[in-house]
């Protein structure tokens, strides 16, 4: 099992780096501008016209005029050189009037080489490169023409081309998602049988055993929990980014389409009805606006992913309780945004606390999932969780509150033990409860408990000290004495 999922790993690296690789490539095609060479060809060309109208119009003619005159022509001549043989702009000259536009051109600079070099009068000497460049007036505007058509279709084929890849890339990541999942429950399946014949083999040792399996447990199958809901928030925003680009892709077509050029000597004209003007205006600006904020979704959501999963360290540090709850609520939210309203409110100045990260988060998850797990079970339409942040001198707390059915009474001093679960068999562990609260006090030097004196629903508090230099020192010099109880548990 292990052999297969390493291969498929290594089988989709290679498939997603080979389409990136190739969006790279495609994205610095399009970026080629194509027109902009050959109109700075033709500028130039009219620059020289326009200098050699001027010094022929003014009374005496000075060397400087005809040498800033010969200046712009070597200007325009470097110019025709750099788009005959510069990189990247090889496929340009498959466009007939293109290539014979700068053939002409080549033709005529031999031509003006040849006859300027045997003239010594100024006046006598503009006059004839004037004459010679003239007849290529027309040829320049038409190949510009042509450029610009050319490039349109040109960047047109290539944006479906990097959509095709997209899609790709897409749909190997969702069934990568697909199959990480299955491998997942089988791998955890596996694990839960192992478990099983080992507490019938050692029962001595059982409370140890599952101890040491626990929290690792405890983040997988928080992870598992939350793997389809957090799909679902991945595919919602690609839907929509997915439906504007085909909009997007649409509506330049249509552009395209609606664009007459009946004389090549005056600017085309756009032949579409002004309410398909009105509608592309409105709507696209919007289909850019929702992509964009899809794609923003989309990162928040691989972010939240990456920061709880990322593997936990044995090293004592100052950790964020905003990120920390940033990522609860992230993985969480699709969760529970069909059964309540969730609140985070912040009533303090403190940050941050000293602990292990992911740790805070993975309570925080398990606590938002059971607020909501009961809000369901109340049968209430719209719930309620609040989470709120504030601290006193010494500690900071936490405070999540719902107002689902709560915590019966005959129960709340059993809450907090190992294996104590009230939900049917395959739905609960009992472990959730025990392993948060001995994340905050083992990592966090804290507590989590049930608010005894709250009557609308449950409120759980986790408090957690603030943080000092000495506390620090003395965490980092026990890491380096040897692993705490919980580091030996996470191995």
């Amino acid at each position: 099992m292990f052999i297969a999922l390493v291969l498929f790993v290594a089988l989709y690296g290679v498939f997603s780096t080979a389409i990136v690789r190739q969006l790279d490539d495609e994205r610095f095609k399009y970026r080629e501008n194509f027109v902009w060479a050959v109109f700075q060809v033709q500028r130039q060309f009219l620059v020289v016209q326009r200098d050699i109208e001027a010094a022929l119009g003014r009374v005496g003619l000075t060397d400087d005029a005809v040498d800033e005159v010969l200046l712009e022509y070597e200007i325009l001549v470097s110019r025709v050189y750099l788009l005959r043989d510069g990189d990247g702009f090889e496929i340009l000259f498959t466009v007939p009037e293109v290539a014979e536009a700068i053939k002409q051109l080549e033709v005529q600079i031999d031509q003006i080489d040849a006859a300027i070099a045997e003239i010594n009068d100024p006046e006598e000497k503009l006059t004839v490169l004037y004459s010679l460049l003239e007849p290529m007036n027309e040829d320049l505007q038409q190949a510009v023409v042509r450029t610009t058509n050319f490039v349109s279709v040109y960047n047109a084929n290539n944006i479906s081309v990097v959509k095709r890849d997209i899609q790709i890339l897409s749909y190997l990541f969702f069934v990568g998602v697909i199959v990480m999942v299955a491998l997942g429950g089988f791998m955890i399946r596996q694990r839960q049988k192992i478990f099983a014949a080992d507490m019938a083999a050692q029962k001595a040792r059982q409370e140890q055993e599952v101890i040491e399996e626990a929290a690792d447990y405890a983040k997988m199958h928080a992870l598992g929990t939350l793997a389809g809901g957090v799909a679902h928030e991945i595919n919602t925003p690609a839907q929509y980014i997915q439906n504007n680009l085909e909009f997007l892709s649409d509506s330049f077509s249509d552009l395209v389409g609606a664009i007459e050029r009946k004389d090549p000597n005056e600017p085309p004209r756009l032949n579409l009805e002004k309410d398909k003007v009105d509608f592309i205006t409105e709507e696209v600006p919007m289909a850019i606006d929702e992509s964009i904020q899809g794609l923003n979704r989309i990162a928040e959501i691989v972010r939240g992913i990456r920061k709880f999963a990322h593997p936990t360290t044995d090293a004592v540090e100052l950790i964020s309780i905003s990120e920390e709850i940033e990522t609860a609520v992230t993985l969480t939210r699709n969760q529970v945004k069909h059964i309540a309203d969730l609140d985070v409110v912040m009533q303090t100045d403190v940050t941050e606390v000293s602990g292990r990260r992911n740790h805070l988060s993975q309570a925080l998850i398990n606590l938002i999932v059971n607020a909501s797990q009961s809000i369901r079970e109340s049968g209430q339409r719209r719930g309620r969780i609040e989470l709120a942040v504030h601290s006193d001198d010494d500690n900071v707390y936490i405070r999540l509150r719902d107002n689902g059915s709560g915590v019966p009474q005959e129960i709340k001093e059993r809450i907090f033990d190992y294996f104590f679960t009230t939900k049917e068999r395959g739905v609960g562990t009992g472990q959730g409860l025990p392993i948060c609260r001995k994340l905050i006090q083992d990592d966090f030097n804290g507590d989590l408990t049930l608010s005894a004196d709250y009557a609308d629903g449950a409120e759980f508090i986790i408090r957690l000290p603030k943080p000092d230099q000495a506390t620090m020192d003395k965490a980092n010099s026990d890491l380096l004495d040897g692993p705490s109880d919980l580091s030996s548990l996470l191995r």
